[in-house]
């Protein structure tokens, strides 16, 4: 996906930029929350009243900036996702019949419409969460420093633990996810060949076979993306029960430095915040990174499109058979019945009326 990055330079400049500006405006507002809680604590109204107004307005320009984020960032993705269909129907007008007909139409229209609202939610979103996590981790990792040097210790540690502790179930997501495709395109290819044979079985009285073979497919796909939540839904929580832990070890601390008077009162208030931001994120971001990674391997797929055997665009087919000859062919139904189709030959340069009715 870096390729698409690169690609909308400047539209993700600006996604990067905003994210950056909301995270700091973020941080610095949690920074001032300190001197809003000491200033009440020691009865100062006018110091009160001032630090929370600065607040105020930081909530109010951070909002703005926060929505000309989320506006930014659909921009990039849409035009990263209609590069992405451009480059999986790019190569179809250069290669072979022959190499096209090795992936079905149902494959490739579900590689355009499937595939591709998975890259848009567990794709491009995750990128820029990381990237949202990164700065956020970052930025309160400095603000917690000037308050003291064993905070930011002991949330980094937290922090360690938890970004490592997802890639127990790496392989796990990265399984459900690839099935979850899979299954998907198996189920579009088997609805659209049944009803496209919907006359030849409405007229063998075989209709139940169309709704048994198709929503047994589609039974097979809700199956694969139950799966696929259970494993994200498992690691998730784990991760929560870990951070929580982690949340009150830092608290604990903060909590022994306030009663040996190295820190204000105030300052539990801001510490809360950032190092909730830094572990809440740790946690988050390696959850993402696993998932983005796994979504990324979609992209792997669509390579194999193109062949060195190209047909150019003044290149004329000549080779193909003098006559067309149809034998031994048969549609077989679960419950025996069968049509049997006579052996028919169709010589080259003969014309074929077609009648309907």
């Amino acid at each position: 996906m870096v390729k698409y990055l690169k690609e909308f330079k400047f539209e993700n400049f600006m996604v990067f930029l905003l994210i950056t500006i909301d995270i700091a405006l973020a941080v610095l507002s949690s920074v001032f929350l300190a001197n809003v809680l000491n200033s009440l604590i020691a009865r100062e109204m006018n110091q009160f009243f001032l630090w929370l107004a600065i607040d105020i307005v930081l909530w109010v320009v951070d909002s703005f900036f926060q929505g000309a984020r989320d506006v930014w960032k659909e921009i990039a993705i849409q035009k990263q996702l209609n590069a992405v269909r451009r480059d999986i129907i790019e190569p179809l007008t250069e290669i072979s019949y022959s190499d096209f007909e090795k992936n079905s139409k149902e494959d490739y229209n579900s590689w355009l419409n499937n595939d591709t609202k998975l890259l848009y939610d567990n794709g491009f979103h995750q990128i820029y969460f990381v990237y949202t996590g990164i700065v956020a981790m970052l930025f309160s990792g400095i603000a917690i420093i000037f308050f003291h040097w064993v905070l930011l210790l002991t949330t980094l540690l937290v922090g360690a633990i938890l970004f490592y502790f997802p890639k127990v179930f790496k392989k796990s997501v990265e399984r459900d996810t690839e099935q979850v495709s899979d299954v998907a395109n198996d189920a579009l290819a088997t609805s659209t060949d049944y009803l496209r044979g919907y006359e030849v079985l409405y007229h063998n009285k075989q209709l139940g076979l169309m709704q048994e073979r198709t929503m047994g497919k589609f039974n097979q796909l809700a199956t694969a993306n139950v799966k696929l939540i259970f494993t994200r839904a498992w690691m998730q929580y784990s991760l929560l029960g870990a951070n929580m832990l982690g949340q009150f070890l830092i608290l604990a601390v903060a909590g022994f430095l306030i009663m040996n008077g190295q820190i204000g009162i105030g300052v539990v208030m801001s510490v809360g915040n950032l190092s909730g931001t830094v572990t809440n994120y740790s946690k988050s971001v390696a959850n993402r990174l696993i998932l983005l990674n796994a979504t990324g391997k979609l992209l792997e797929k669509y390579g194999k499109i193109a062949d060195e055997s190209k047909v150019t665009d003044g290149e004329e087919v000549t080779d193909f058979e003098s006559k067309l000859e149809l034998k031994n062919l048969s549609v077989a139904f679960p419950d025996g019945q069968k049509i049997e189709y006579p052996e028919i030959v169709i010589e080259k340069g003969e014309e074929i009326c077609d009648y309907r009715g």
